[in-house]
C-alpha cells in the first residue's frame, strides 16, 4: 500500500492524532514505518508482519480508535519489503530483530507491545532474547517458532537458483530466502529463550495449514523464565487471525 493510500485509510484518525510516514536508516537500511500517536506517555504498540508481508497488513489497528485510545501504534516494514529496500532481504531472524530495535529504540514510548505475525513471531522472540528489559510484553500470532514444526518444502531451494529467481516476483524471493533459512534460525534460538522474562500472550488457530498448532505448546515449553505465558488456541482459527479475528488482537492489547 503506497504512502498516499495509508494517508487516505488513516484521514479519519488523523484529524485527532499525528500521522507520520516516513523512513529510519539503520544498519546501512532504510527502514520505511507508519506512526500514528497522540502523547508519548501512551505505551507503544509495534506491529511486526510475516512473509511475505508489508506493513499495511495491519493498517486497521492504525485505525482503530479503541486502541488508539490506550496506544501509540507503529506499523513496520521488515527488510525486503514493503518499501523497506524492496526486494533486498535479510535471511538472517538475529539481524533482522536487531535492525528492527534499533528503528524502535528511536520512538520515544518508555513502554511496549511487540506484536508478531507468522515469521513475525519468531522475530519478536529474539528481540526479547537480545533485549529482554526493553521487550517485556509480546503478543505472537500463528508464530512459526518450533524448528522440529518447520515443514520440509524441498521446492524451495531450486527456486532459490539465480536462473528461476528472476521468474518470480521480487516479494517472493525474499519471502524464500528467509523461510530457506528458518529452521537453523530456529536451532540456533533454541538455548536463548530463557531470556525472555516478560508477559507473552500467543494465539494459534487449529486449522493453520501454514503454521501448524503446536507452535504455541513448544513456546510456552521453552519460555521457562517469563513472567507469564498465555495461550489462546482458536481450534477453528486459520493462519489469517490478524485479518479475520482483529477485534481479539485489539482486546488482547487492551488486556495488556
Amino acid at each position: 500500500m503506497s504512502d498516499s493510500k495509508q494517508l487516505k485509510e488513516l484521514a479519519e484518525v488523523s484529524i485527532k492524532y499525528d500521522v507520520d510516514i516516513g523512513y529510519k536508516e539503520v544498519s546501512g537500511r532504510q527502514i520505511h514505518y507508519t506512526y500514528v500517536s497522540s502523547d508519548s506517555s501512551k505505551p507503544l504498540a509495534v506491529f511486526i508482519h510475516g512473509s511475505p508481508g508489508s506493513s499495511s497488513n495491519f493498517i486497521q489497528f492504525a485505525k482503530d480508535t479503541a486502541l488508539l485510545s490506550e496506544y501509540n501504534v507503529l506499523l513496520l516494514d521488515r527488510p525486503g519489503f514493503g518499501y523497506s529496500d524492496f526486494g533486498k532481504g535479510e535471511p538472517s531472524i538475529l539481524i533482522q530483530a536487531s535492525i528492527l530495535h534499533d528503528v524502535i529504540r528511536e520512538f520515544p514510548e518508555n513502554d511496549r507491545v511487540v506484536v508478531g505475525h507468522s515469521l513475525g513471531g519468531p522475530i519478536i522472540v529474539r528481540m526479547a532474547m537480545t533485549e529482554p528489559d526493553f521487550y517485556r510484553k509480546l503478543l505472537v500470532i500463528a508464530g512459526s517458532v518450533s524448528p522440529e514444526l518447520e515443514p520440509e518444502e524441498k521446492w524451495r531451494k531450486p527456486l532459490d537458483s539465480p536462473l528461476l529467481r528472476w521468474l518470480m516476483p521480487r516479494s517472493f524471493c525474499v519471502s524464500n530466502q528467509e523461510i530457506l533459512l528458518a529452521k537453523e534460525n530456529l536451532i540456533e534460538m533454541e538455548r536463548d529463550w530463557k531470556k525472555v522474562l516478560g508477559l507473552v500472550h500467543i494465539i494459534q488457530g487449529g486449522k493453520d495449514n501454514l503454521v501448524p498448532a503446536g507452535n504455541e505448546d513448544y513456546a510456552k515449553m521453552m519460555l521457562i523464565n517469563a513472567e507469564d505465558v498465555v495461550l489462546h488456541k482458536l481450534l477453528e482459527a486459520n493462519h489469517f487471525i490478524p485479518f479475520t479475528l482483529p477485534e481479539l488482537v485489539r482486546d488482547i492489547l487492551l488486556d495488556f
